[in-house]
């Protein structure tokens, strides 16, 4: 890897690093903060240093809730006034004094506001390119990072995982007689089924064109083997009520050990998806892969 490349990988990386940690960063955050503070009293009023507590607040608002984030700019800026309050330093209290310390709280404020912009086109973003845009569903990349983490609790658990590859029979028939529209509608009906049925823990995703995987934690050939009846059977039933001529060929493979990597766990089930859709179509294979 480049330096370059390396850079452009933290500058990415990073937000989630941060967001990885917030206990961490709270830590850090608020030692920080009271460093300032000493170092704010220490200097006295000549020397203001309240916007040395930007790096503080901005990072417990972006790791925990931006609330948080006005909450301790508050803190900072009242506390920024404190030693005059109490008459500490016994200087008369000055009008400049509170002055200064509202315009650093309008500033914290449009810093957090940007901040709170910032995190929400973040979080939209790192959705869009996780998400197939026309389901809803995981998409590719999503899917594979998800089997990875799976795969990782199955060696560690010693539980079972499955994978389903779902391909649409006749599928290149409803584009080319209905239209692209009709088969984009019916490609979200069948996400939209497929959410419907699955159990929260199942991971369904869109693979690409009309070919949809589910990625199934700890579940055993029998588990699998009812779910994925049942997924058809509602498909089925769903095709049939806008008379769409479309079938599904399912493939599903269940390792009882995890698998050695991410494409060991996804060929299991496509071979067999494949097997089905060159033979009969309109069937589902299963395999337990020990």
């Amino acid at each position: 890897m480049t330096d370059k490349t390396a850079t452009m990988s933290f500058r990415e990386s990073w937000p989630e690093w941060l967001l990885s940690r917030p206990k961490t960063v709270v830590a850090v955050s608020l030692l920080v903060a009271s460093v300032v503070a000493m170092a704010d009293y220490a200097t006295g009023d000549p020397i203001p240093l309240l916007v040395c507590y930007l790096p503080s607040v901005m990072l417990i608002a972006w790791v925990t809730r931006i609330s948080y984030g006005f909450m301790l700019a508050a803190v900072c800026c009242c506390g920024w006034l404190l030693d005059d309050l109490l008459m500490i330093d016994e200087q008369p209290f000055s009008e400049g004094e509170v002055w200064t310390a509202s315009i650093h709280g309008v500033f914290f404020t449009v810093v957090l506001t940007m901040l709170m912009r910032l995190r929400i086109a973040q979080a939209n973003e790192r959705r869009l390119a996780r998400t197939d845009g026309l389901t809803g569903l995981h998409n590719p990349k999503a899917f594979r990072e998800l089997a990875e983490l799976e795969i990782a609790r199955s060696a560690r658990t010693g539980r079972p995982v499955s994978v389903a590859f779902l391909d649409c029979d006749n599928f290149k028939m409803v584009n080319d007689t209905l239209g692209h529209l009709e088969g984009d509608r019916l490609l979200a009906a069948i996400a939209e089924r497929m959410q419907q049925v699955v159990r929260k823990i199942d991971m369904p995703a869109r693979m690409g064109g009309d070919e949809f995987a589910i990625l199934l934690p700890e579940t055993s050939e029998q588990e699998a083997r009812v779910l994925i009846e049942r997924l058809r059977t509602e498909l089925n039933e769903r095709m049939q009520q806008d008379g769409w001529p479309v079938t599904f060929s399912i493939g599903v493979a269940v390792y009882a050990s995890a698998p050695e990597s991410v494409d060991a766990l996804i060929q299991g089930a496509d071979v067999l998806m494949y097997e089905v859709k060159t033979g009969a179509k309109d069937a589902v294979a299963f395999r337990l892969v020990a």
